[in-house]
C-alpha cells in the first residue's frame, strides 16, 4: 500500500489537547483510540489537521475535528473510508504522509500509517458554525453524504420523447446503471406523491458541494440515490442517509433492539393483531389460497419494517464465521439479503435473540399476510390494478423490473407502514407448504407437518416475477436448504406480556 503522502505532520506546540486550527469544532476531555494492525492500541490526540482521501469522484480533506471514525485497509484493492460526526461516509485511499504523530504521549508517540488498522476519534461537538445542505447523495460503493446538488435540471429521455425535471420538484431520484450500452437508467419520483418519471438520464455528471465548501463531479453511473430538499422532507435518520417513501408510523410502535456490540437489530414495526381474511375463493385465486379463512391473531407483534439485509445478514456471518451469500454484483448494504435459505434464516432468528436478549423468528404465513395487506381486501395493498412503480416486479413498471433488486424501501409503504410486502423478494415464513388452508390453525399459528417438512412457503413475489405473483393471498414454495436470487425473508419480533 502506497502511503507515500499519507497524514501530513504537523508540529506539536506545547501540551495541547486540541489544534487550534480546529478550535471551532470542540472536542471533549475524550481522547482518540488508535488501533494497530499487531492489535496494539494506542490512546491520545492525533495531530493532524486534516486527513486527504482519493475518491472514485476526487481528491477531498475533511478536517480532524470533524471525523468520527476511520479504517486503513492493508489490502490495496479494498478500500479506506472515514465516517464523519453527521454520519457522512466517504471511501477510497488516503492520502498522506507515511508517519503521524499523537499527543499527549511522555514523549510523542510516531507510527507508521502502514501498521495503523483504525482510528476511533474521541467526542466532538458540532462545529459553532455548520454549512447547511439541502440535498442528499449515496453511492454504489456504500458512500452517502449530505450536499449541494447542481445542476437545477435534470435531463430524461423518456418513451415519450425529452423531459426537463427541476430538481427542486424532485423528491429522489433512483438510478442504476446499464453495463451493456453505458446508458444510466433514472426513476425520478416528484413531490406531487406518487408521480414518477422513467428513462435515460441524459446528464452524465452531477456537481456536489462537500464538507468545507469543496466541490467533486460525480458521474452518474455511480450514483445510486440522490435525494433533492431534504430539508422539507421526512427522511430515515435511523438508516443514516437513507430516504425512503415512508409512511409517517408513530415512533412509539417502532423497535430497534440493541446487539451486545452496540449494533442495531432490523428495525420493526408493532402491529396489534386481530381478525382479517386470508386468502380467496374467486377464480383467480391459486388452489393453495383455498378456501378463504378467517383468523384471529390473538395478540400484537412487530414485524421488520424492510427485509433484512445484507448489511444485518452480514454482520450475522461476519460473527458466527458463515460464508457471506452472493449479491448477484447488484450491491449488499440495503440491498435485501438473497441466496439465503430457509433453514439460514432461522439461524439468523436465533443468534438475533441470543445477541439482544428478545425472541425473534420467522413469521407465520397467517402474520406476514395480514402485515402484507394492511387492513385491505383488494389484489394488492393499494388496489386490483398493477399501476405503475408500486413494487419492483416484472410489469410493474420500475427500473429495476425482471432485472434485479432493488435497496429496501423504495416503494411507498403499505397501510401499516411496511415497504416491500409485494415485490422485490420473495420472504419465507415459517409454515410447511399445505396445498390448502383446510387444516390450518385459525389463530394464525404456523402449520406444521407430523412427518416432516418438505417444502416451506414463500411469500409476496419478486423482481423476475409478474404482477399475479406479488399480490398479497399469493403462496410459492421452496425447499428448506433452497437458495435462490428472488428470495429473502423479514423477522418478527415478539412482545413481551
Amino acid at each position: 500500500m502506497n502511503f507515500k503522502t499519507f497524514f501530513t505532520v504537523i508540529g506539536i506546540l506545547g501540551l495541547c489537547w486540541f489544534l487550534p486550527s480546529v478550535a471551532n469544532a470542540q472536542r471533549t476531555s475524550s481522547l482518540d483510540l488508535i488501533t494497530m494492525q499487531n492489535g496494539d492500541f494506542h490512546h491520545g490526540t492525533v495531530a493532524q489537521e486534516s486527513f486527504t482521501l482519493k475518491t472514485p469522484y476526487g481528491i477531498i480533506q475533511i478536517p480532524y475535528g470533524q471525523i468520527k471514525y476511520l479504517k486503513v485497509s492493508s489490502n490495496q484493492d479494498i478500500a479506506d473510508f472515514l465516517v464523519t460526526i453527521n454520519g457522512a461516509r466517504h471511501s477510497g485511499k488516503f492520502v498522506t504522509e507515511k508517519f503521524f504523530t499523537m499527543r499527549p504521549q511522555q514523549p510523542s508517540l510516531t507510527v507508521q500509517v502502514v501498521d495503523v488498522a483504525e482510528i476511533e476519534f474521541g467526542q466532538k461537538t458540532l462545529p459553532r458554525t455548520k454549512q447547511t445542505y439541502q440535498d442528499a447523495i449515496e453511492l454504489g460503493n456504500g458512500d452517502s453524504f449530505p450536499t449541494s446538488i447542481t445542476p437545477t435540471e435534470l435531463m430524461v429521455k423518456t418513451t415519450k420523447g425529452l423531459a426537463t425535471v427541476k430538481t427542486k420538484a424532485t423528491y429522489i431520484a433512483d438510478i442504476i446503471p446499464r453495463e451493456d450500452d453505458e446508458t444510466t437508467q433514472v426513476s425520478l419520483t416528484l413531490n406531487s406523491f406518487g408521480k414518477t418519471v422513467r428513462g435515460t438520464l441524459l446528464n452524465r455528471s452531477l456537481s456536489a458541494e462537500i464538507m468545507g465548501g469543496q466541490f467533486v463531479t460525480i458521474p452518474t453511473n455511480l450514483i445510486r440515490t440522490a435525494a433533492f430538499n431534504i430539508r422539507s422532507l421526512e427522511t430515515d435518520g435511523r438508516t443514516g442517509l437513507h430516504f425512503a417513501l415512508r409512511k409517517r408510523v408513530n415512533p412509539a410502535l417502532l423497535i430497534q433492539d440493541t446487539l451486545e456490540d452496540g449494533s442495531k437489530a432490523p428495525e420493526t414495526l408493532i402491529l396489534r393483531g386481530g381478525s382479517f381474511t386470508r386468502g380467496g375463493d374467486s377464480p383467480e385465486n391459486d388452489f393453495d389460497e383455498k378456501p378463504s379463512q378467517e383468523i384471529n391473531l390473538p395478540k400484537p407483534f412487530a414485524i421488520g419494517l424492510y427485509e433484512v439485509t445484507f448489511k444485518e445478514y452480514d454482520r450475522f456471518c461476519e460473527a458466527t464465521d458463515r460464508e457471506k451469500p452472493d449479491d448477484g454484483g447488484w450491491g449488499r448494504n440495503r440491498h435485501p439479503v438473497i441466496n439465503v435459505s430457509w433453514e439460514e434464516a432461522v439461524e439468523y432468528t436465533k443468534w438475533l435473540s441470543e445477541k439482544t436478549g428478545q425472541t425473534y423468528r420467522l413469521p407465520t404465513d397467517a402474520e406476514w399476510e395480514y402485515a402484507a395487506k394492511g387492513g385491505t381486501t383488494t389484489k394488492f395493498w393499494w388496489g386490483d390494478n398493477v399501476g405503475t412503480a408500486n413494487a419492483n416486479c416484472a410489469q410493474c413498471g420500475s427500473i429495476w423490473e425482471a432485472e434485479r433488486t432493488s435497496r429496501v424501501g423504495k416503494f411507498p409503504p403499505n397501510p401499516f407502514g411496511l415497504h416491500d410486502t409485494a415485490g422485490n423478494v420473495f420472504e419465507w415464513v415459517a409454515d410447511c407448504f399445505h396445498s390448502s388452508f383446510a387444516e390450518a390453525p385459525s389463530d394464525g399459528k404456523a402449520l406444521e407437518k407430523e412427518k416432516g417438512c418438505g417444502q416451506r412457503v414463500i411469500r409476496g413475489g419478486g423482481w423476475s416475477f409478474p404482477p399475479k405473483e406479488s399480490r398479497s393471498a399469493n403462496r410459492w414454495r421452496d425447499f428448506p436448504t433452497g437458495r435462490s436470487e428472488d428470495t429473502g425473508f423479514r423477522v418478527v419480533r415478539e412482545l413481551r406480556d
